[in-house]
């Protein structure tokens, strides 16, 4: 069984006179081309990456590939079933993302599913420096492939590594009042604009801005509770709030107290949300790395 039902073709770009040049053409899926390369620059070809997800496959993983803008970034997702856990059994996936349009840079990553109800809360967390792993774009990348296909175990560590950051947030406790408020500096600093924290405070007759203000931590704070029909990006943080109800019913149902994980679980609710609603026409894969770097707050 292929991962992938296409590969790369190249043809050399030539120099106005005719000869061959050091760059070339590399077409993906549907003969799209994706990259114009130097000649030092290798492909990662869909069949090698398809032979490492085989290498998990042959130890009982369910595996998947996924395709990016016809091939400028490709990958596989690794099934690793479901696990119990202290805040709900939760399922782990490990995400390997391999550009091929010149940047380079491999993502390696694990995703979760928290199992809770109809939660769906699905959170990715990185498990490298900066979130990525040089993925080497030389002759040598097949040694590097099969350094991987010969570290499968030390994959299951990232598994412990993942669940024990998930223990450590779970073991900070927290009121409610003091959830929110991690929740609320979240938004405040990740995810309104800067843009939107200068609001105008006085207008003349004709409805143009006379003086604005910087909005500072506290008055957004203020704004959530005094001013709620003005407050920026308000249908996004009513989202927000939406998943932070949830995350507080969920407690309840699992008998457990507020933590810093209720903070970090209200984000990731929220994240799987908007990934939900995107019209983006990326892979999952590709929207959980990106959202992923939101998460770093709570490194």
């Amino acid at each position: 069984m292929e991962i992938f039902d296409w590969e790369y073709k190249e043809r050399c770009l030539l120099n106005e006179d005719g000869t061959a040049s050091n760059f070339r053409q590399v077409f993906g899926m549907n003969g799209i081309n994706v990259a114009c390369p130097k000649s030092s620059y290798h492909i990662i070809t869909t069949e090698d990456l398809s032979n490492l997800g085989k290498t998990f496959m042959y130890k009982g993983y369910n595996v998947s590939g996924f395709t990016h803008r016809n091939g400028e970034v490709i990958g596989i997702n690794i099934d690793f079933g479901e696990r119990p856990s202290k805040t709900g059994d939760c399922r782990y996936s490990l995400i390997i993302t391999v550009p091929n349009n010149g940047g380079g840079k491999g993502y390696l990553s694990i995703k979760q599913t928290r199992l809770i109800c109809s939660n769906g809360m699905v959170s990715t967390k990185t498990t490298h420096k900066d979130n990525y792993i040089k993925i080497p774009h030389t002759l040598n990348y097949r040694e590097f492939i099969q350094l991987m296909e010969d570290s499968i175990n030390s994959y299951l560590d990232l598994l412990e590594e993942v669940e024990q950051k998930d223990i450590r947030l779970y073991n900070k406790p927290m009121v409610e009042s003091q959830v929110l408020y991690t929740v609320n500096k979240w938004f405040y600093e990740k995810e309104l604009p800067y843009n939107k924290k200068t609001i105008v405070t006085k207008k003349d007759v004709n409805g143009n801005p006379l003086e604005t203000k910087f909005l500072s931590l506290d008055d957004f704070r203020g704004m959530t509770i005094l001013d709620r029909e003005n407050l920026p990006c308000k249908n996004r943080y009513e989202e927000l709030m939406e998943a932070f109800k949830k995350e507080i019913k969920y407690n309840e149902e699992l008998g457990i107290d507020c933590s810093m994980y209720t903070a970090y679980a209200t984000v990731t609710n929220y994240l799987s949300r908007r990934i939900e609603k995107s019209k983006s026409k990326a892979p999952e894969e590709v929207m959980y790395e990106r959202s992923s770097k939101k998460l770093a707050y709570f490194d």
